[in-house]
């Protein structure tokens, strides 16, 4: 189902872009504009801006920026529909979706989640419940996870058999097509589908709205050549590297603890939270990607790694600790006792025990460290100076100074060194890398920002004023932008970039309401999105030599009288570049009559410029 473009339109321009995200972020009036601490990545001075005028916010540090949807979308890792529903359910409008034109794309997604909901009640309120399932209700009961808990993560069961799951799709009318893209059917060598899951526990994998967009299966018993764990193939709602496992259920508590433990497996993740660890999160047994710790960031900045204690276990804890650290996260990990995991302990000691465990944590370098000793690489010289150098290299990951600075205190202290030397290590690490250590900057989706700065990549030149008039249209003063449409030929603009940022503007005058959280969403280039952002929230003096053609307050900045000097100035300018030009080729004419007829088409120029200066008094 589509909402409608003018229903859209409506609910953009009834929400209070400030109230919404204030329910988020704590803000503070300063001056026009609100500002507060970014959400999306992590800082002590508030660069955050809301436009309450202008129903757009802008991170002048990670470079977020967007408008009220944009800001659920990236807060909640939710769909464009979803966040317009969230807002629409908030300001109590009624949403009349369109049954017969849609958007192909939108309504495939939506149909894609639908196979995958109606997957997750088959395998968890049918086949579990079933007599088949009885197998699974003594697997879960072996491990310890109760009924309740089973219902709050959907977990489900497929059993033996080829074509359970796949009569039930021909039931229910569901297009195989696209069940087959979601890996829950396959074909086989004679063209005919049969169930992707069988003899296996069903994890629902959740996004963090709570939509189910994968499955994780397990057998039962360990046999050979069988993998133990199957999951979901990636897809259009799918991509594993971007997911998490548990941090639809956990976020909250993450957000409210302001710390999340990571670990591994399924099991791990719902055995915590069975037992009131409410704040973990699960790489699903793969390497932690970018992406993940990415999303994570969205909810804290600090983090313990509890991985199982075999070595596979200790390797990816030390890989997940560089990935984290190059975001910016605070790192701490815990050692479990040899032979245990997360699910197996917490249920073994309890939460009292586990809680004792996770006070325990070390920072990252006692933990490298630790494991390096266990690998009695400090019995040898060279292996110790191996070991050392491996220390220096996370801590080159550090982007706090003062804290890399006492980093580098302990490793100088525990290895009885100066800590010049190991400032020299550094040094030279980064020398190496050809970089100077610098604050990261926090991976925002669908964007690439330049850190706050304004800039944009013009091939021409350009005059202040194009800036400037740019700068009116996209202000959401419909009698200015009007003005300046009725009274210019923007075609005329020296850049490229300005006339189509102008195009977009003069299109939707005819068809809709001029806001410009509505015409931001309409640029396609990031980098355009960038630049108005900052021009419109930065309130940048448009040129290093404005001042000397202010207005002496004599002209209140964005009224109709302010608009008109700007394009009235804008046209003295463009003149003025005219009889540059003219002046440039009299000197070159060699024929008298040339010369003559420029020198009398300045002569018109000027006296064109005469009568705007005296309009503009």
């Amino acid at each position: 189902m589509r909402i409608s473009e003018s229903k859209i339109d409506e609910i953009r321009n009834s929400a209070d872009i400030v109230d919404i995200i204030s329910g988020y972020v704590q803000l503070k009036k300063r001056g026009k504009n609100f500002i507060g601490l970014c959400p999306f990545h992590s800082e002590k001075t508030p660069s955050f801006t809301v436009s309450e005028e202008k129903q757009i916010y802008k991170c002048f540090g990670c470079g977020a920026g967007g408008n009220v949807f944009n800001f659920l979308m990236d807060f909640k890792s939710i769909s464009f529909i979803e966040a317009v529903q969230e807002v629409a359910e908030q300001l109590g409008i009624t949403i009349q979706y369109e049954k017969d034109f849609y958007a192909e794309g939108q309504s495939e997604l939506e149909e894609l989640y639908e196979i995958n909901v109606l997957a997750a009640r088959f395998f968890s309120d049918y086949l579990l419940k079933s007599s088949e399932g009885e197998i699974a209700r003594q697997y879960f009961k072996k491990r310890n996870i109760k009924p309740q808990t089973q219902k709050i993560f959907d977990l489900g069961f497929a059993p033996e058999g080829w074509d359970n799951f796949l009569h039930f799709a021909n039931e229910n009318k569901i297009d195989l097509q696209k069940t087959k893209r979601l890996g829950l059917i396959d074909i086989n060598d004679r063209g005919e589908y049969y169930d992707k899951f069988r003899g296996r526990i069903i994890f629902p994998i959740f996004s963090p709205n709570g939509r189910i967009i994968a499955f994780g299966g397990r057998i039962l018993e360990n046999r050979e050549n069988t993998a133990k764990y199957l999951n979901s193939p990636e897809s259009a709602i799918y991509l594993k590297r971007r997911s998490l496992y548990g941090l639809y259920h956990s976020k909250e508590e993450i957000r409210k603890l302001d710390k999340a433990i990571l670990v591994e497996g399924y099991m791990d993740l719902i055995s915590l939270y069975q037992n009131g660890i409410k704040n973990a999160v699960a790489s699903s047994g793969t390497s932690l990607t970018e992406d993940q710790v990415q999303l994570l960031s969205r909810f804290t900045k600090n983090i313990i790694v509890l991985f199982d204690a075999d070595a596979a276990g200790q390797k990816a804890s030390l890989r997940s600790i560089e990935i984290l650290l190059k975001q910016d996260f605070e790192v701490k990990v815990v050692s479990l006792p040899q032979g245990e995991d997360p699910d197996s302990f917490i249920h073994k000691a309890g939460k009292d025990k586990f809680d004792e465990l996770i006070s325990s944590a070390k920072n990252f370098l006692e933990y490298q460290a630790a494991q390096y000793e266990q690998a009695g690489m400090f019995e040898d010289p060279a292996e110790q100076t191996k070991a050392i150098r491996e220390l220096v290299k996370s801590l080159a990951l550090v982007n706090d100074e003062l804290k890399r600075i006492l980093y580098v205190k302990s490793i100088a202290k525990k290895f009885n060194l100066r800590e010049k030397l190991i400032e020299n290590e550094l040094n030279e690490l980064f020398q190496s890398q050809k970089q100077k250590p610098t604050i990261a900057k926090t991976i925002v989706p669908r964007q690439n920002f330049s850190n706050g700065s304004a800039s944009l990549k013009m091939p021409q030149k350009y005059s202040p004023y194009e800036k400037e008039l740019v700068r009116l249209m996209y202000s959401g003063n419909e009698e200015i932008v009007r003005f300046i449409f009725d009274n210019l030929d923007y075609s005329e603009f020296e850049n490229h970039d300005f006339r189509k940022l102008a195009s977009i503007v003069e299109e939707n005058l005819v068809v809709s309401k001029i806001s410009p959280a509505a015409l931001i969403e309409k640029i396609e280039e990031e980098e355009l999105k960038n630049f108005i952002f900052n021009l419109l929230l930065e309130d940048e003096q448009i040129s290093k030599k404005w001042d000397e053609f202010s207005f002496n307050g004599k002209i209140e900045k964005d009224t109709i009288a302010y608009a008109e000097s700007v394009l009235r100035r804008y046209k003295i300018f463009q003149i003025n570049e005219k009889i540059k030009l003219n002046s440039q080729l009299i000197e070159e004419a060699k024929e008298e009559n040339e010369k003559m007829e420029l020198l009398k088409k300045n002569k018109e120029l000027i006296a064109e410029i005469k009568i705007l200066n005296g309009r503009l008094e």
